[in-house]
């Protein structure tokens, strides 16, 4: 039970990191946020990328790790 509860505090820290990233976060190249976007599915990657790309405009000119295939398209 231990092992599970461990396992479900690490999805939670993690998940909300990316969430924090993604919607609070005012730098979009944070190191962590986009090495945990890059492991995420595509859906869950074009959805960062689109709301990092709303949220920082033109500050961003080059996308960030992971948001490459994504950013050109939005």
């Amino acid at each position: 039970m231990g092992i599970i509860r461990l396992l479900l505090i690490a999805v939670l820290l993690v998940g909300g990191y990316w969430a924090f990233y993604v919607y609070a976060s005012g730098e979009p190249y944070d190191e962590i946020g986009t090495a945990i976007n890059s492991k995420l599915p595509a859906d869950a990657r074009a959805f960062a990328c689109a709301e990092l790309k709303r949220r920082h405009g033109a500050a961003a000119a080059t996308p960030p790790a992971g948001c490459e295939a994504y950013w050109s398209s939005l």
